[in-house]
């Protein structure tokens, strides 16, 4: 017989449980056989992926450089090559919006993109803010390629989408966007990743909305799709302010009313995602952690003095996160198991 008391449940009966516990005749056994208690670190449920499952002896809330281990590589999508197209920047008169063309053509990402397409508005245009020295520098310029909208605003065709192995989309808070991208991957025969930004997702409070938006992206074992949702955007430099990742369509997904988010961090999360296994269809709301001793704070700023690459960063934050859970099992005559779980 094995019976799960939850942390609500012991909380409501801390005497009986102490009780329970300082009783002779029950006696603490093995989990594991080689651990007596198993610590998991996960954000997508008790114990994470089967593969992540390896047990720690701190919690990164408790301590966080006993916790954080060397850093290893991360598993990067495997059809990162080919062509990306990029739609819904480079329309702007305040900004060129060249960051997140250059994050697509970081020589230390796993993207090999043989051409980066702008989907823009106005080619004309788009061209005099993009071909820049740093382009040249950088190699952007062997890459870069420029398709024009049909209309202002409008997203790309079928035909235009025709060669074109991933996208990456910049949708503002238009959830029928989502419905319209979902479409088009599905028909374009050889699009195989789409990864969408949503900004001032502060805006978007309707969970049951939000969440059939997301499930448009039923694509099938062939595609792969990433949805990232942040609040208004702000001008804050890269990398200023630690990050907490919650499901998008959920009442914990929602964000606060004044809720911002850095532009070029938000570019940095749909571009990282894209080439990450772990960010394979995943909906997620990343919204700014400023409380100090909030854990998501204390592991992002961890993660990285501790060495780690921003893909490792947010590999780590995507496939562990912060959300702690061990578990204890107690036997009493051999023949009753009571399996305790604790999350924070």
């Amino acid at each position: 017989m094995q019976l799960t008391i939850s942390l609500t449940t012991l909380l409501t009966t801390a005497t009986a449980v102490t009780a329970f516990f300082t009783t002779p005749s029950f006696t603490t056994t093995k989990s594991n056989p080689s651990t007596s208690s198993q610590l998991y670190i996960s954000s997508w449920g008790a114990g994470g992926p089967p593969s992540r499952r390896q047990p720690v002896q701190v919690s990164p809330a408790d301590n966080i450089q006993e916790y954080l281990k060397t850093p290893e590589p991360v598993a990067a999508r495997p059809n990162l090559t080919g062509n990306v197209l990029v739609s819904g920047w480079v329309n702007s008169q305040d900004r060129t919006d060249q960051t997140v063309f250059d994050f697509l053509n970081h020589e230390e990402s796993a993207f090999r993109f043989d051409k980066i397409i702008a989907f823009v508005d106005d080619s004309k245009f788009a061209k005099k803010r993009l071909i820049s020295r740093s382009a040249r520098y950088t190699g952007l310029l062997d890459k870069l390629d420029f398709v024009q909208a049909d209309s202002p605003g409008a997203l790309p065709t079928l035909q235009q989408l025709d060669g074109v192995k991933s996208w990456v989309v910049n949708a503002g808070n238009d959830l029928q966007k989502l419905y319209d991208v979902a479409a088009l991957v599905k028909q374009a025969p050889t699009v195989e990743n789409v990864s969408v930004l949503l900004t001032d997702a502060q805006t978007l409070t309707d969970t049951s909305a939000s969440m059939d938006a997301v499930k448009a992206f039923d694509l099938g074992s062939d595609k792969a799709f990433t949805i990232v949702a942040v609040g208004a955007i702000t001008e804050t430099p890269e990398g200023a302010i630690p990050y907490a990742i919650k499901e998008f369509g959920t009442e914990e997904g929602l964000l606060p009313a004044n809720a911002t988010y850095s532009r070029d961090e938000s570019l940095r999360a749909v571009t990282e995602c894209l080439g990450l296994v772990s960010g394979c269809n995943k909906a997620m709301v990343f919204s700014e952690v400023t409380n100090v001793n909030q854990t998501e704070y204390k592991l992002v700023k961890g993660l990285r003095e501790g060495g780690y690459t921003r893909p490792q960063e947010f590999d780590h934050m995507l496939t562990d996160g912060p959300e702690v859970s061990f578990y204890t099992t107690l036997t009493c005559n051999s023949n009753v198991y009571i399996t305790i779980f604790l999350c924070e």
